[in-house]
């Protein structure tokens, strides 16, 4: 089992600042991501306001553990394990020594509030969403790492709660318990499952603890426990996991679970996946569109919603999607 450690290591703190990450306290972290510049700068919206409304100037994107995962997925373009030696991986979190699940929302908010001020004076598409924007509607709880390592995860969903914003985790759904055991669910649940067997699993998440593929099948099992929209996300490689075989089987798995919704993905060549892939493997949209439109016949799942510029497609059994604004 990876060992996590109370505070990101220093040299990969040093390497993170100089990304733009900014750190929250011990083992968190805020960055705006490209759609929160884009909404600001020219006014331009991701696909979660599209499908869901939610306003991207308006949105933290943020983690509360900082490039800690115990996945070394190859279309990751994030900091993951296999790009850090050994001996320098983090240690064992002592019982009691993780930040306060209020404390690390106080802080999102705050450090959020300060990357906004940086906006003001220039020239920006909308000077009312600016002023919006220093008071934060949504979290998304997915910037880098694993979340659900975070064993707060649910009182953190709580904070933000408490402070009338929506949050969406995204998890690669190693962690059941921490599902099953949520104090407060977020207002949408996204689990990744970027391959439908387990062989194949294995050689593009690389899972650095070995039960994570059966893990994986018991957070899928509690997909229709709860009351929140869960959503399948199948992040999508070219050469590895948009055959016919793999599609059929993604398929099985879908109508086995039955998520609200199903989001086909593009990889995209970017970051440290550069490192581990070819962009040969990034598929275009219209190919994403294509396998999204052979695993509606395969589910019954309809076709909704898409966004070319994010490369990714929205299929649910609802007639439309649930807005949350």
């Amino acid at each position: 089992m990876l060992a996590l450690g109370v505070s990101t290591p220093s040299h990969v703190r040093k390497l993170m600042e100089k990304q733009g990450y900014k750190f929250i306290l011990n083992h968190s972290a805020v960055k705006p991501c490209y759609w929160f510049r884009k909404s600001i700068m020219e006014g331009k919206t991701c696909y979660k306001n599209k499908f869901f409304g939610i306003p991207t100037w308006r949105c933290i994107q943020m983690t509360p553990t900082a490039s800690f995962c115990n996945m070394q997925c190859v279309y990751c373009w994030r900091l993951n394990a296999s790009d850090v030696p050994m001996s320098q991986r983090w240690v064992e979190v002592p019982e009691g020594k993780w930040d306060d699940p209020e404390e690390i929302a106080e802080e999102s908010v705050r450090v959020h509030r300060m990357l906004v001020q940086g906006y003001k004076g220039v020239r920006v598409f909308n000077k009312d969403w600016v002023r919006e924007a220093e008071e934060p509607k949504h979290a998304a709880i997915s910037l880098t790492g694993e979340p659900t390592l975070y064993p707060f995860i649910g009182g953190l969903v709580e904070a933000f709660s408490k402070r009338g914003m929506t949050t969406f985790i995204v998890t690669n759904g190693t962690m059941p318990e921490r599902i099953e055991g949520l104090e407060r669910e977020p207002t949408q649940l996204y689990v990744t499952v970027p391959a439908p067997n387990e062989k194949l699993y294995a050689e593009i998440t690389r899972p650095i603890w070995p039960d994570a593929w059966n893990r994986l099948m018991r957070t899928l099992e509690l997909l229709q426990s709860l009351s929140c929209p869960t959503v399948i996300r199948i992040p999508l490689m070219k050469g590895l996991n948009m055959d016919e075989r793999t599609l059929e089987e993604f398929s099985e798995l879908i109508n086995r679970y039955q998520p609200t919704y199903v989001e086909p993905k593009a990889y995209e060549w970017v970051g440290y996946s550069r490192r581990r892939l070819n962009k040969w493997n990034m598929p275009w949209h219209h190919e994403v569109r294509e396998f999204a439109y052979r695993l509606s016949d395969l589910t019954g799942y309809k076709i909704l919603d898409e966004s070319e510029e994010s490369g990714i497609v929205l299929l649910s059994r609802l007639e439309r999607a649930i807005r949350f604004y």
